[in-house]
């Protein structure tokens, strides 16, 4: 009878566990229950097959092709490349050394380059406007707008909020610096001036030691959101009310954050092979994808799990071989999670549109990768 009645309170407590876990609806399905679509889109030699920056607009996928200055731009209904917009590094109407790219407002590319340049690019007129972020304060620092690792420009009230490099090296650095760092910058197209945001990073962003500043932002409107490289904790910053709501992004499957090599003070001594081994063996956030039309945030993470035997961990962190996806509602519950299958899916490309979440189903180091298409499958995680 003891037994009996035993067995029953067992069977209840796991009942209520089983149906309180964020990953109840993870575990009756997998990925692929929520793909929609698969798009195969040929290219030429004039597309470079892999890229660290691309951008969704209206229809368009702009694509950057670093090694040819130009971004290509792909219509995904006709599966077609339509125009190939070409830059200039030098000259008057040079961007400079550029890293990324961002289309805003119909008709203009905004260039973040090296030197703490940003170029503004009018595609009817062909003229450049170029804006020197330190004309504005001796502390500002290089700005990107990149896919890799979710640092992109966002256009907002006529205004392009740019994200600041971060360059603190040692763990004392960061207590003061950080007091005085702005994660972003707010550029006026008006007039062409830069200001700063209220928004400041703190110890509580990384738990209970300082460790790399590094984040990855996304936007929603007038809202930024914040998630460093190796943290659970997401901000929410609206630059409309200057405040900031915080939240604890829950995982069932990411590893415990260390970030035991940002502590490690060797790692200045050390080949750049063995700094990166030891920072892919730790887990680390990768990327960040803000869904407004279906009211989701995905999250990309790398598990930690090592550069395997004999392969160049220089090569491995150019395109790991695969991550954690984690999908969080409107409220930032975790709705579902998967760890994806090894060489299927590249970590450093993704994309949304109206239909959901896109991934790029041709990773380098698979077998039946071609280099002349790409292909995207288009997921759905809306009930």
């Amino acid at each position: 009878m003891k037994s009996a009645f035993l067995n029953l309170i067992l069977a209840t407590l796991f009942s209520l566990i089983y149906a309180c876990s964020p990953s109840k609806e993870s575990a009756e399905k997998s990925l692929m229950d929520f793909q929609v679509e698969e798009l195969t889109i040929p290219i030429g030699p004039e597309v470079d097959p892999y890229t660290m920056a691309l951008q969704y607009v209206d229809g368009d996928l702009f694509w950057h092709n670093k090694n040819r200055s130009t971004i290509s731009k792909i219509n995904l209904a006709s599966r077609k490349v339509s125009e190939y917009i070409r830059y200039e590094s030098e000259g008057p109407q040079g961007v400079g050394n550029i890293v990324g790219f961002y289309v805003f407002d119909q008709n203009k590319i905004a260039f973040p380059g090296r030197g703490r340049l940003v170029s503004i690019y009018d595609m009817e007129t062909n003229e450049v406007v170029k804006i020197k972020l330190s004309d504005f304060s001796p502390d500002y620092t290089d700005t990107k707008s990149l896919t890799r690792f979710t640092s992109i420009f966002h256009f907002w009230n006529n205004k392009l909020i740019l994200p600041q490099i971060i360059y603190f090296r040692n763990s004392y650095e960061m207590q003061e610096g950080l007091k005085k760092f702005s994660p972003f910058l707010k550029l006026n197209l008006s007039d062409f001036t830069v200001e700063t945001t209220s928004y400041r990073l703190s110890k509580s962003n990384f738990g209970n030691i300082y460790n790399d500043p590094s984040i990855l932002l996304g936007y929603n409107l007038n809202e930024t959101y914040i998630l460093p490289f190796y943290s659970h904790r997401l901000d929410v910053f609206n630059i409309n009310s200057n405040k900031t709501k915080s939240y604890q992004l829950q995982s069932n499957l990411i590893p415990e954050f260390t970030n035991i090599f940002f502590l490690n003070e060797a790692r200045v001594n050390q080949s750049i092979e063995q700094n990166i081994r030891e920072v892919l063996s730790e887990p680390q956030n990768l990327g960040m994808l803000v869904d407004p039309n279906k009211n989701l945030l995905y999250r990309m993470t790398w598990p930690g799990t090592g550069v395997p035997e004999g392969i160049s961990s220089i090569k491995f962190d150019a395109t790991p071989s695969h991550f954690i996806l984690s999908v969080y509602d409107e409220n930032f519950e975790l709705k579902y999670e998967f760890e994806l299958p090894e060489y299927e899916y590249i970590p450093h490309q993704y994309f949304v549109s109206e239909k959901g979440l896109h991934l790029f189903g041709n990773h380098p180091d698979h077998p039946d990768s071609k280099e002349d298409q790409l292909v995207i499958h288009t997921f759905d995680f809306s009930d």
